[in-house]
């Protein structure tokens, strides 16, 4: 029922932006804003001239991105907040790399790397994994003292009071935080493979644009979208498995 809602939300949304996009066209009449009739009409085409190939490479990408910050976010985060001294160190080290922009990073990344995926899934990986850790640990932090007092009552151990509270609390921060944080990842996506990268959207895009073919970089623009939403709709999917609790 929730995928609905959010799948009506985006075509809802997916109309407006074309509705602003079609007075655009009509107003400013320019070759480099196509009619945005024309480019959904030439998105089918796209699938028999390999954009698939550069559709998969992207989704790989950001889906693991995000299951590698899920992951270590919460380990860290569960960490920090049980512990203080940790935290301490942990709230120093984030004042101090927090503002510093991950983009900034990407030709040391490449450097150390190369051109490998490895390279553009750390270059993601550094962009969602920070409110990841700060939301859980905070969250992790703020569980009632009572739900844990009542439970140590009932002779919870140590591991039954992190697999039924510490831990659906760690993962429903995580996956409200990777929800959010999933626009960003596109955008980093996009620059990622827009440098370096011979497959993904975000090449296609460009390489579209250095063509001077517009139709078709703003096609590539529009698939990009969905395969966010695509994301978005997996991240539902996962939420509803492992926290059917809150379903």
């Amino acid at each position: 029922m929730k995928t609905i809602k959010v799948l009506i939300n985006f075509i809802m949304g997916a109309l407006l932006v074309l509705i602003i996009w079609y007075i655009c066209y009509l107003a400013m009449n320019i070759n480099v804003l196509p009619n945005p009739i024309t480019v959904l009409l030439a998105v089918p085409g796209l699938f028999g001239q390999g954009i698939l190939t550069h559709l998969l490479h992207s989704l790989f990408r950001v889906f693991v991105a995000l299951i590698i910050s899920m992951l270590i976010g919460i380990a860290i985060g569960i960490i920090a907040a049980s512990n203080t001294f940790v935290s301490r160190i942990l709230t120093s080290f984030l004042y101090f790399t927090y503002p510093i922009p991950r983009v900034a990073l990407l030709p040391a990344v490449m450097l150390i790397f190369g051109l490998s995926n490895t390279a553009k899934i750390i270059m993601i990986t550094l962009i969602v994994i920070y409110p990841i850790i700060i939301v859980v640990r905070d969250s992790v932090k703020e569980i009632p003292k009572q739900t844990l007092n009542t439970l140590i009552c009932y002779g919870a151990g140590k591991m039954q009071m992190f697999l039924y509270v510490t831990l659906p609390y760690a993962l429903t921060s995580t996956l409200s935080t990777a929800r959010i944080s999933l626009g960003t990842a596109m955008s980093i996506l996009f620059f990622v493979e827009a440098y370096g990268a011979r497959q993904g959207m975000g090449f296609f895009i460009l390489d579209s644009w250095f063509r001077l073919n517009y139709v078709q970089m703003y096609a590539g623009i529009v698939i990009l979208s969905i395969l966010g939403f695509v994301l978005f709709v997996i991240v539902d999917i996962i939420e509803s498995v492992a926290l059917k609790w809150k379903m």
